[in-house]
Formats: structure tokens, C-alpha cells, sequence
């Protein structure tokens, strides 16, 4: 199958297997991709071996199957599959596998190659598979939320008869939806011939003391999202986001920032490269930062180390910080840059949603202002409309709308 027929032919896919009856049907992924054109190694845990050979691995098309860190000749084998791989593939991933992934434990082939790999810029995708009550198990539950912020792709479990004859969540997804959220990620692989873009995500913090910070809501999911469908529409993508927030499964290039004089710090230093040809700025920004301290005594806290009292009153003076999103255009080298911000708003007027968004979008050096109302938002719906000069308002029904949108609109840009 020649590249132009698959976005994994030619790719370099890694798997780890840990010990689980599926790894028989984890097994077959090899096989397929194979055949695709990609080269496949696989990295076990020892216990793979309870299931399935070594050599039945290599009859599927398996060009190495690494499973001890200590072979004699491969001690560096760990390292130096993450930098091969494009692409790596935790099938299947057990309780166990999953849980020391996120605790950041590395005692064995498996866990060691998946830490060295991290942050590379390339999908890592999790395939949990178990019984129901492991799924549902809270340091398993957690562990998939904390993997998830950390910008892993954990795809869902299936329901239905599992290997212990009980009913219900955890089974593995079938090879074929497998396959195809593969197929979907790689696609960033390919040779880029759009935009390069920045987006900025999650919420800032500005710290009180050393355990209070001042911050909001944000979590970074709109942003998330954008990348990933930026990025398989096959622009470059640089994710700026708050530390906390939940990151993208695959981008080139991640940057982290904590309070407000972070971002801006880094704003000024990324634009200044003036490599980029949009800037999507979703990123809640704090309106205040913190002035001053005063205790209901009358006196003022300064250089404030540690923690603080709360045997009494105290009064938190802030200061307004400027808007960053109108001074991107002046931090950046590129004369083009398209700049495109974010507006929420908390009201069921219509009238004052539209003069919140006008207020922004007629400043000069902003170009589009996507925007969205709080009162709007629930768990299963988070619509925005897209607003920009001389063009009918947009409506998009969910993230995935809006980054097509989003995308029709920057080839417009010079």
C-alpha cells in the first residue's frame, strides 16, 4: 500500500503489551500494520509471555520484541526506542500497566521506554483493558484523568462479555477502532504544508502565598482540541498552556507557563522568532494580580515567604494587568500575523454578548474573536460562534466545528 493510500504506511509504529488475555488481539495490530508498510517493534512486560511468544510476535511481522532492560548489548534500548518510534501504542494496557505509567514508576521494559519517550512531541495512546471493577477502581479512574492531562490519547474500553465471564466495561477495543484512531493520529506526521500556529491554553495563577494562588476555571480542553485538529489538518502547532491544563495527544512543540508574567513572557520570546503565522489565544488570562497584603492591623505583607496566617482578617489589593491579546501583533517579527482571541461571556442578554465581543474585535490588532457564554456550556455541549470583520457571525456546535471553521478561516491569511 503506497503512502498516498495510508497516513501509517512507511511509519515506525512501537507497541507495549502488558500481561492480559488480549494480548492475543493486540497481536493482530501487528500484523496489519505491517502489512500497511510501517515497521512494528514491541516492547512486554514479562508477564506477555503468559500469553503469547516471542516468536509468535515475530511471525506477525514484529521486527524486535524487547522485554528485558538488562540484555546484554541493550541496555540503552529503552532510549532508543522512543527515538524511533512515531508513534507509540500502550495494547493492552492493564490496570497495573496504566496506574505506573501515571505514578511514574519505570521497574521494567515497558514502563522504562514509556517514560524516556515522553515529551517528544509524538501520540502516545493508551488501550486500557480489564475487569469492570479494576476500570472503576479510583487509582485507576484517576490515573486515566492524570494521564489525560498530561496530553496522553486514553481511548475508551468496550462493553460486553469480558475473558472472567462477567458482563460489562473493559473489555479492549476491537484491532479495527484501534487501527483506525492510528491512522487518525498520524496524520501529523506528514509533511506540513499549512500554517504555523500557537495557541495558548488553561488558566493562570497568581500566587498569594506559597499554597494560595489567585485563578480560574480553565481547564484547557477548547484548546486541546484545536491543536489536535489543527494539526491533523496538517498545520505546525506550538501548544502554550498553564501547567495544569490538559494537553494535547501530539505536538511538535509544547511551552508551560504559570502566572500571568509567565505567559507574557513567553508571548514576547515565542512571537519574537516571528515564525508564526497565527496566534489562537485562548488562554484565560487573569484580569488582577495580586499588589499588596494587609493585615486587619493596618500592616502591609511584603516579599511574603511561606505560608499564611489565617488567625485573621486580610485585605488582598490587586492591580489591573494590561491585555496581552492586544500587544501580540507588536511582540511579533511577522508583519502578517493573524491574531485570534477568545471571549466568554456570563449573560443572557444577547445584546451585551455581541457589544463584549465588538469591544474586542475592534481593536486593530485583533482579527477574529471566537466566542462563547457561559450559561451555554454543560457536559454535553460547548458551542461557540466565530466572529471576524466583513464576514457573517459562524456558528459551531462543538470544538471540532469550531477548529474547521477556525482552519477555513487562517487560509485566508497571507
Amino acid at each position: 500500500m503506497s503512502k498516498s493510500e495510508s497516513k501509517n504506511s512507511g511509519s515506525n509504529i512501537l507497541l507495549l503489551m502488558s500481561g492480559s488475555i488480549a494480548c492475543s488481539k493486540a497481536s493482530s495490530l501487528v500484523s496489519a500494520w505491517t502489512k500497511h508498510g510501517s515497521e512494528v517493534r514491541v516492547a512486554c512486560t514479562r508477564s506477555v509471555a503468559e500469553f503469547i511468544g516471542h516468536a509468535e510476535l515475530a511471525d506477525l511481522g514484529a521486527r524486535m520484541v524487547f522485554d528485558n532492560v538488562f540484555t546484554p548489548g541493550h541496555e540503552m534500548e529503552h532510549i532508543s526506542l522512543g527515538k524511533w518510534a512515531d508513534i507509540i501504542i500502550a495494547a493492552p494496557a492493564t490496570s497495573n500497566l496504566i496506574n505506573k505509567l501515571s505514578a511514574g514508576i519505570a521497574d521494567d521494559a515497558v514502563s522504562t521506554v514509556w517514560q524516556a519517550a515522553y515529551g517528544r512531541g509524538i501520540p502516545m495512546v493508551i488501550v486500557p483493558a480489564m475487569n469492570t471493577r479494576m476500570w472503576r477502581y479510583p487509582a485507576t479512574r484517576e490515573s486515566v484523568r492524570r494521564l489525560k492531562r498530561w496530553g496522553i490519547h486514553v481511548l475508551p474500553v468496550g462493553k460486553g462479555q469480558l475473558a472472567c465471564g462477567e458482563h460489562g466495561e473493559g473489555r479492549m477495543l476491537e484491532p479495527a477502532e484501534i487501527l483506525e484512531t492510528v491512522e487518525r493520529l498520524l496524520a501529523f506526521d506528514q509533511k506540513k504544508t499549512g500554517k504555523r500556529v500557537l495557541v495558548t491554553a488553561g488558566g493562570t495563577r497568581e500566587t498569594i502565598d506559597s499554597v494560595r494562588y489567585i485563578g480560574n476555571m480553565s481547564s484547557g480542553r477548547t484548546a486541546a482540541r484545536l491543536t489536535e485538529e489543527l494539526i491533523a489538518a496538517g498545520h505546525e502547532l506550538t501548544w502554550l498552556g498553564a501547567e495544569d491544563a490538559i494537553r494535547p495527544a501530539s505536538v511538535e512543540r509544547m511551552v508551560s507557563y504559570y502566572s500571568f508574567a509567565d505567559l507574557e513572557a513567553r508571548l514576547r520570546e515565542l512571537l519574537g522568532s516571528g515564525i508564526y503565522d497565527v496566534v489562537i489565544h485562548a488562554a484565560a488570562v487573569s484580569d488582577f494580580s495580586l499588589a499588596s497584603i494587609e493585615t486587619s492591623r493596618g500592616d502591609v505583607l511584603e516579599n511574603l515567604r511561606g505560608k499564611l496566617s489565617s488567625e485573621s482578617d486580610l485585605l488582598l489589593r490587586l492591580k489591573k494587568n494590561p491585555k496581552l491579546l492586544n500587544q501580540l501583533k507588536s511582540w511579533s517579527r511577522n508583519p502578517s500575523l493573524m491574531v485570534i482571541g477568545f471571549k466568554l461571556t456570563d449573560t443572557d442578554d444577547l445584546q451585551q454578548r455581541i457589544a463584549a465581543v465588538r469591544k474586542q474585535l475592534d481593536h486593530p490588532q485583533i482579527d477574529a474573536v471566537v466566542h462563547n457564554d457561559l450559561s451555554e456550556i454543560g457536559h454535553e455541549a460547548h458551542p461557540f460562534q466565530l466572529y471576524a470583520p466583513m464576514r457573517e457571525p459562524v456558528h459551531c456546535a462543538d470544538g471540532e466545528a469550531l477548529a474547521k471553521t477556525i482552519n477555513k478561516l487562517m487560509e485566508t491569511a497571507p
